[in-house]
Formats: structure tokens, sequence, C-alpha cells
């Protein structure tokens, strides 16, 4: 399951475009990307959102299902930037991710036996994710590249939801 974590956590990097210009757009307004969702139960396997500083920089705020039973939940925040139309980050710096257990802050030692697996898991994809959004009807298929090579193994459906919509990060 953690792959599979992996997977949604490298495309929460990353915004749907509603226009190459401004990738961000919906972000901007407060929405959130809801990451391989569920619309029927309003549930999502990740849910990212971004905040924007004065000087430019631009910070993504993940939440991300590592594991559904029991439910294993990483938060983290990492800077993110705009590039030829994708949203790129590092696929490092989970050092201070955060973890919860059914809803519960995770130990503190499996919290770092969690991000042990994930820093590890992570630098085996590589170093830098980017992705593109393509329409797809209603939503937008996610396209993943890493390190310059797409990895379609990675791509995923994603949604814009206002946090008023009521989705959250659970199976």
């Amino acid at each position: 399951m953690i792959i599979a974590a992996l997977a949604l956590a490298l495309a929460l990097a990353v915004p749907a475009p509603f226009q190459a210009a401004a990738p961000l757009a919906p972000a901007r307004d407060g929405q959130k990307q809801c990451h391989s969702p569920d619309t029927a139960r309003k549930t999502c396997a990740a849910l990212a959102g971004y905040t924007f500083a004065a000087d430019g920089t631009i910070l993504n705020q993940a939440e991300v299902m590592l594991n559904p039973a029991p439910l294993i939940i990483m938060r983290d925040e990492t800077p993110v930037v705009v590039r030829d139309g994708a949203v790129c980050g590092s696929l490092g710096g989970l050092e201070s991710a955060v973890f919860t257990i059914d809803g519960q802050p995770a130990d503190p030692a499996v919290a770092d036996v969690l991000r042990g697996q994930v820093i590890a898991a992570y630098a085996q994809l590589g170093t830098e994710g980017c992705t593109r959004y393509a329409p797809q009807g209603k939503e937008w298929l996610a396209e993943v590249v890493v390190d310059g090579q797409p990895r379609p193994d990675l791509n995923q459906t994603v949604i814009w939801v206002s946090p008023s919509d009521g989705y959250s990060v659970r199976p």
C-alpha cells in the first residue's frame, strides 16, 4: 500500500491546470485536489491544498492515505514550482511528515519507521516529480513524469473540491 500512496503523494505536488498559464487557479480560490476520488462517498485517496507567499513561494499541503486498515495517513508540506505548465516538486524532504493511525497521532517510534519507509521508497523513484493534467470529462488525468521520464504507472484521476464539499481522506 505504501507504493500506491507514493504514487498519490507524488501527484500531490501538482495541480490540475484549467489553462497552462494558470495551473493553480482553483487552489488560489481555496479549492483542493482530491486524488482517486469516490464522488458518491466523498472520499479521496489523498487531498492537496496550496498556499501562496508574497515572495512567490508555493507550498503544497498533502494528506495521503498510506493504508486503509488500520487507516494510516501521512501529512506533509513541501514547496512546489510551476514550470512549463506543470507543477514540480522534490521527491525528498519528508523528514517532517506527520502520521496518524485510525485518527490518532502515531507513536513516535512507529512514525519514525513509517517515515523511513516513505523516504526510502521516494529515493527509489527519483529526485523530482512533475505532473501535467489532461481533461477527462469533469475530471483530470494527472500525467506524472519523474526525472524527465514519463511514469504512466503513477497517473491517476483528480478533481478539484471545495473544503465545504465534505471530502475527506479515507477508504
